[in-house]
This record gives structure tokens, C-alpha cells and sequence, in this order.
């Protein structure tokens, strides 16, 4: 008898699923010695040709093997599971978009939410869906739907034999249309990450997961992992929410590792939206998992409470406006004393944090003293206590103290006073002071200009550096911004060269040329 081993699929243009008639009853296509193709064909629980026996085929084969899908008739095809899958061993591809029938996306974050049609749907009884156990572990999983699970995938905490996640084109938390479910889609967290290392979707249409509708997070990650491209708390449209977090008032994304994390991307390929999930949208913990703090990170170019085309509201946070700081897009707790870049000035790097119903940024009071630095990010029209944008400290706006003296998290570093402000064409002429002390501030401090938002940050202008020199006093300086753009009120942070970012000044009128606002 000939056996066939069905290709994984590469590029979803060129994939085409092997016809029905090549799969085997018995579910194994052997290949060549290490690498076999397991078929699914029916929606059993267990037994010849179920998943639960193609996954202990795969561990007992060894190497590096792949899970296809052929089932008869019509899908989607619900596979329900009354117990817990067996734990995967070795490296193993589980092709959901192998099921005939199943359409990957074919949008862009540009584009709109997900448009992705798949065949397989997991229903779980309770128990976690996907686990890795051990070192020298690579699971690959794609174009699947997932719900009814604990934690619908499960890592180890790493150790010195590396272990790998890659996850691409699923929809973990809903139902396979990508819409909610009557009740928590799973009530742990999506994709619970103790891996040596992770791939959370990808900056290709077909790898965008949607992670929504869970009761923990829709990622809660100790270690290493890249996410990009997704939806998370979100439905597939990405314009209604499906919140992640309702079980434990966990969140979106929720981070504890010190290295190799990055959310998001310079390219647009890259975006997450990471909207309408209770109460927070990303939180770094440093409490979270052993040797937890954070450290080296990436956050760049996500959209944080909007919907996918960044102009719709779509909280992040309580559904009473302001109800607790803990609420709101971007949450820092803990921390190991080195401040966490958010954002960055090169293009596309900045993220636009708007609409949540808490604070934009927060690092409340059980923060160490460099907790974020906040670069060129676009954060207005945020709720939080007192209406702040960025908030440090206790909740609301934290007013200047003399000589910068008070203590806490980023410092409670002091922001700049606008004294006047001015301009000529491209040019800005602005005289301001930072009031801190030498002592209480790392000098030289960045002092970054952006367009007034209601209060908030808008499109970042422009920035200067504040000497030592020039501690606490008046200081004009002239500065080019974008050229074209009218004189219109603007705010201003203070970061200090340890990297703790201030709240936002109070806004300031630009003064035009001739003396008339």
C-alpha cells in the first residue's frame, strides 16, 4: 500500500489540501524516518483517526511530525473533549487550515479585523487544551478554534532544554466565527506562556490570531515571546469588544518576564489592537512567576482602547468611567530599579494609547523608582482618576512638589512648566523650566513636545535636551516642528536620563508670530 504524507502548508496561496480520498482510516501517513503526518478524520473523542490518538502517535513517532485535518462533510467540525489531551512531546505542527474548506485571512491590520474562515473547532470540558511538558519541545498550532477550556495552551517554566510556542491564524476565546460566546470563552488565560520562547502571530495576514473572550489573559507570558498582528479583546471585526480578563481582572496581555518580550512592531504588519479587555489592556508585573521583573522590552505601534482603524473608541478598563487606576491601557507593577521603554521616536514605533476608561499609562505606588519611559506614544482621551493620561503615583494628577523632593514610582518625577511659547513658520520658541533638584533628578533630562489632545499627548513635535546647567531654571530655546503645522496649544513630559517619565504638563497656547492666538 502506498502512503502519502500531506505537506504542511507554507504560504496559504499555494497550499491546497490533499483530497479525501488520500486519507487513511487509520490517521498515519509515515514519511520518512522522523517525520510522519498524522491525519485526523472524524470529531471522536478518542480512538482510530481521532486527534487525542494522532497527538500519542506523534509523541510515541519521535521527531518532527504534523497533524492534518480531512474530515467528512460540511464544517465547521466541533471536536469535543471530555478529558485533557495528551501532553505534546517532540516537535509538532497541529494544521487546522489543512481541513478542507478553511479560508486563512486575507486582511492587513490597515485592512480591518480578521476574515478567516476555519473548519475546527475545539470544545474542551474544563481542563487545559494544549500543554508542552519538558524540554526539546516545539509546538506549532494554526487555523484552529479553541474554547472551553482552562488555559487553552499551556507552557512549562522553560529550564535549560528550550521548549517553543508558535501560534498563527487562531481564535482562542470565541466561537469559530469569531464572535462571543454565551459565556467565558476559556476560563483561564488564551496562550499561558512558560516557554523558552514564543511566537504569538506574525506580521502575515494568515498568522493573525484573534484573542479574545477568556477569563485570564488573552497572553500571560513569564518568559520570551514576541506578539504581533493580533486582535486581543476583540471580536474578529475588531470593532466590538470580547474582553479577556472577566474572571480575574487580568487583562490582555499580561507580562512578567525580564527579556525577549515584544508586543507589536515598527512595521503596521506588526500592530495589535489590544482594546475591550477588563480592566487593562497590558500589564507588566513584575510579581508575576519565578525571578519576574521586568526588564529589557519592546512596546511599539500597537493600538491600545480603539477599535482596528485607531479612531473608534473601544475601552480598555472598568465599564464605570474612572472607577480605579488599576484600569486602563498600559499597567506597570513592580519592577527591577531600569525603566521600561514604551514607544520610540523612529516611525511607526509610537503606540496610540486612547479611549480607556482608567489612566493611558499608570504605574501606581508599588512601583520601584524607574518604572516606564514613555516615548513619543500618542495618549489622550483617556479616564482615569482625575482624568489622567499618564499617571504616576497615587491616582490623578500628581502636582509638582519644590526641587522634585517626593519619592515613588518614575520618581514622581516633576513635568516641565510652560512659561511662554511662540511661532514663526517651523519654528517653536518655548521657555520653560523642569523644577527639579540635581539631587533628585539623573540630568540631562528629554523634554518631548506633543500636539494637545484634550489634555492628552497627541502627535509627539519635537523634544530638548535640559542640562544640568540649566537645573530648575528658566530655559528659551527655538525648535523645528513638522513643517505645516499650525500653532495650536501643545503639552510636554520630563524624562530624566534614568528613563522616568513625568505626568503631562497643563497645556499651553502657542502665541502666532504677530502676537494674536
Amino acid at each position: 500500500m502506498t502512503r502519502r504524507v500531506t505537506p504542511v502548508r507554507n504560504d496559504p496561496e499555494q497550499w491546497h489540501p490533499a483530497p479525501l480520498a488520500l486519507a487513511l482510516a487509520a490517521g498515519l501517513a509515515a514519511g520518512t524516518a522522523g517525520a510522519a503526518t498524522f491525519t485526523v478524520v472524524n470529531v471522536d473523542d478518542s480512538g482510530t483517526g481521532s486527534l487525542r490518538a494522532a497527538i500519542s502517535d506523534a509523541n510515541a513517532a519521535g521527531g518532527s511530525n504534523t497533524i492534518t485535518f480531512a474530515i467528512p462533510g460540511d464544517g465547521p467540525h466541533v471536536i469535543a473533549l471530555a478529558s485533557p489531551l495528551p501532553a505534546v512531546g517532540g516537535t509538532l505542527t497541529v494544521d487546522g487550515y489543512s481541513q478542507p474548506g478553511s479560508v486563512p485571512n486575507t486582511r492587513s491590520p490597515d485592512q480591518g479585523g480578521l476574515d478567516a474562515q476555519l473548519m475546527i473547532e475545539l470544545v474542551g470540558s474544563g481542563s487545559h487544551g494544549f500543554t508542552i511538558q519538558g524540554g526539546q519541545v516545539s509546538l506549532t498550532l494554526q487555523g484552529l478554534a479553541m474554547h472551553g477550556f482552562s488555559d487553552a495552551i499551556i507552557g512549562n517554566n522553560g529550564g535549560p532544554n528550550a521548549s517553543h510556542l508558535t501560534l498563527y491564524g487562531n481564535y482562542i476565546g470565541t466561537q469559530v466565527d469569531g464572535s462571543a460566546l454565551p459565556s467565558v470563552g476559556n476560563t483561564g488565560s488564551a496562550v499561558r506562556c512558560g516557554f523558552s520562547s514564543a511566537q504569538v502571530g506574525g506580521t502575515q495576514p494568515w498568522q493573525r490570531n484573534l484573542l479574545s473572550g477568556n477569563g485570564g489573559a488573552g497572553v500571560l507570558a513569564n518568559g520570551p515571546v514576541v506578539v504581533e498582528g493580533n486582535l486581543i479583546g476583540t471580536d474578529a471585526s475588531g470593532t466590538l469588544a470580547i474582553p479577556n480578563g472577566m474572571a480575574n481582572n487580568w487583562g490582555g496581555i499580561i507580562v512578567g518576564s525580564r527579556t525577549g518580550v515584544r508586543i507589536g512592531g515598527t512595521d503596521a504588519a506588526a500592530r495589535n489592537v489590544i482594546s475591550g479587555n477588563r480592566p487593562i489592556g497590558i500589564g507588566l508585573w513584575a510579581s508575576f512567576g519565578p525571578g519576574g521583573s521586568v526588564g529589557s522590552f519592546e512596546i511599539k505601534g500597537n493600538y491600545i482602547g480603539t477599535d482596528w482603524s485607531g479612531r473608534q473608541p473601544l475601552p480598555n478598563g472598568f465599564p464605570q468611567l474612572g472607577a480605579a487606576q488599576a484600569g486602563g491601557g498600559i499597567q506597570v507593577q513592580g519592577g527591577d530599579g531600569s525603566a521600561l521603554p514604551i514607544g520610540g521616536f523612529g516611525e511607526g514605533e509610537a503606540n496610540l494609547i486612547a479611549f480607556n476608561t482608567g489612566a493611558g499609562i499608570i504605574a501606581g505606588t508599588n512601583v520601584s523608582t524607574a518604572a516606564f519611559d514613555s516615548r513619543a506614544n500618542l495618549v489622550h482621551h483617556n479616564r482615569g482618576a482625575g482624568r489622567a493620561n499618564i499617571d504616576i503615583g497615587p491616582p490623578g494628577p500628581t502636582p509638582n512638589d519644590s526641587g522634585d523632593a517626593d519619592t515613588g514610582s518614575n520618581g514622581v518625577q516633576n513635568a516641565p512648566e510652560i512659561i511662554a511659547a511662540s511661532q514663526s513658520g517651523n519654528q517653536l520658541t518655548v521657555t520653560y523650566r523642569v523644577d527639579s533638584d540635581v539631587a533628585n533628578a539623573t540630568y540631562p533630562l528629554r523634554v518631548d513636545f506633543h500636539a494637545d489632545v484634550a489634555g492628552g499627548a497627541g502627535a509627539w513635535l519635537t523634544q530638548d535636551s535640559y542640562p544640568e546647567a540649566s537645573a530648575q531654571q528658566q530655559r528659551t530655546v527655538t525648535l523645528l516642528v513638522p513643517a505645516g503645522m499650525r500653532a495650536i496649544p501643545f503639552v510636554a513630559t520630563a524624562t530624566d536620563a534614568g528613563g522616568r517619565t513625568s505626568e503631562l504638563s497643563t497645556a499651553f497656547d502657542v502665541i502666532f508670530e504677530d502676537g494674536f492666538e
